[in-house]
């Protein structure tokens, strides 16, 4: 009886570890956005997270880079950006810094708020009146482009993506700005009796 409760809490204790490995590695994955402490511009860079989500385990995280946009002709740097990771791990998260970017921003067409950047249609960035999704900007490029582009809901910007590549099955209607207030007037009453 004593052997069967000391296997079961053994594959209780694996199972408990092996499900805090996973969410750590999925935490842990991604790219991510740094700055150089080289050429004080930002770069991108992976991390081993199977490394970082072992050595949490058993004591701190331990952040190795693997890749990084610099590479391969500065393969061979002393990695001093591992420390930016390690101190804020979630904020140099591109997928994070993308979401914080649109959450404090609405649509620049319909002027919804943007909450979800995830699924199969993305929102897009407008960049000097052409529509990009955020995904297909290199890592590295992104803080500058945010910098200078408008939000674009992951419904408009599936609009105005069809619009741009089919503009001979589109008809555009002219409307009002979104900022034109519309009044309703009100004729005087009538004086005919019924």
């Amino acid at each position: 009886m004593g052997s069967g409760f000391g296997i079961a809490f053994f594959i209780g204790v694996a199972l408990a570890l092996v499900a805090l490995f996973s969410a750590l590695y999925f935490r842990y994955r991604g790219k991510r956005i740094v700055t150089c402490p080289e050429t004080h511009a930002p770069v991108s860079a992976k991390i081993n997270a199977a490394l970082a989500a072992g050595t949490w385990i058993v004591s701190r995280p331990r952040f190795a880079i693997t890749a990084c946009s610099r590479w391969p002709e500065r393969a061979g740097c002393d990695q001093a950006c591992a420390p930016q990771i390690e101190a804020s791990p979630e904020e140099t998260l591109v997928h994070n810094i993308v979401a914080r970017w649109y959450a404090e921003r609405d649509c620049t067409y319909c002027r919804k708020p943007i909450r979800e950047i995830g699924g199969p249609v993305m929102p897009g960035l407008l960049v000097d009146g052409e529509l990009h999704e955020w995904k297909d900007i290199a890592p590295e490029d992104l803080p500058r482009v945010l910098e200078h582009s408008v939000a674009v809901c992951a419904h408009c910007e599936l609009v105005e993506d069809f619009r741009m590549r089919h503009p001979d099955l589109v008809l555009t209607r002219p409307t009002a700005p979104a900022h034109a207030q519309r009044h309703l007037t009100i004729a005087d009453a009538s004086r005919a009796l019924y």
